[in-house]
């Protein structure tokens, strides 16, 4: 009849598996026999290191597919509302802005302004967040125009675009869209404001207040045809739609990236 004894620690001498060098360690002596570690403490710490090593880098390039998949830019993976630093009232003003679109205060965010002023950092900052889609308007019609060819089905990608979680449409106004392509981007909206999606659209376009979102008559930009206005590249439908439940600010202030880089 085999006698079982309680289980004891003790100091035994060992050889390391990974560098065959010989350590001692402790020991755990039972009835079954006696039990190692196979690794001395250096080769497990250098194990340890090894698989977090191989875990970070596991952890960042599945970071980097989404904000590639999500269509945040490089050079925009640390954008956040928090690092953002407006140094104009309208910076400030923008900035305000996207918290409300992230609240649910508004459901729509026209951010206008040359380059540099802070506008995609906020983009990339709420796309990241929502865990939106951003796109820019040239690839948005460029997927459109390619259903025509059996590419891609239009019913498919008008339930991807009124159905991401966050919608934001940059460089808008870079190139005239055909009439099918204002409609497609019209239904998208439509569908958006009908869901209560929020929508954020971005341009290096201005928005002057003799343009039609403030009144129409015969001095706004329509009458002179503005190429610099935005409104020149909206059709009525699309302007009723961003007008409701909005805000549209026209972001004033030195370029954004070199005053922060200079800090």
């Amino acid at each position: 009849m085999r006698v079982f004894t309680e289980p004891t620690i003790d100091i035994a001498k060992n050889t390391c598996a990974g560098c065959g060098k010989e350590f001692e360690q402790p020991a755990l002596i039972s009835s079954f026999g006696i039990i190692l570690g196979r690794f001395c403490d250096e080769c497990i710490d250098k194990e340890d290191r090894k698989q977090k090593a191989i875990e970070n880098k596991r952890k960042e390039k599945n970071k980097m597919e989404w904000l590639e998949k999500i269509g945040v830019k490089k050079g925009y993976e640390k954008a956040t509302l928090e690092n953002y630093i407006p140094g104009t009232v309208t910076q400030q003003e923008a900035l305000i802005a996207c918290k409300e679109l992230l609240n649910g205060d508004i459901t729509k965010l026209l951010l206008l302004g040359s380059n540099g002023v802070g506008k995609t950092h906020l983009a990339c900052a709420l796309t990241k967040i929502m865990s939106g889609r951003l796109i820019t308007a040239y690839e948005m019609f460029a997927l459109y125009r390619s259903c025509f060819s059996g590419q891609n089905s239009e019913i498919d990608l008008l339930h991807k675009f009124k159905t991401y979680p966050l919608l934001v449409i940059d460089e808008f106004g870079r190139t005239k869209g055909s009439e099918a392509e204002e409609n497609f981007l019209s239904a998208i909206l439509d569908a958006r404001h009908s869901d209560g999606l929020p929508t954020m659209i971005i341009s290096n376009l201005i928005l002057k207040r003799n343009c039609v979102f403030y009144k129409a008559d015969e001095k706004s930009c329509e009458k002179r045809k503005c190429k610099n206005c935005i409104e020149m590249w909206l059709t009525s439908d699309l302007i009723s739609r961003l007008k409701e439940n909005s805000k549209i600010i026209c972001i004033e202030g030195e370029d954004y990236r070199r005053r922060n880089n200079e800090k």
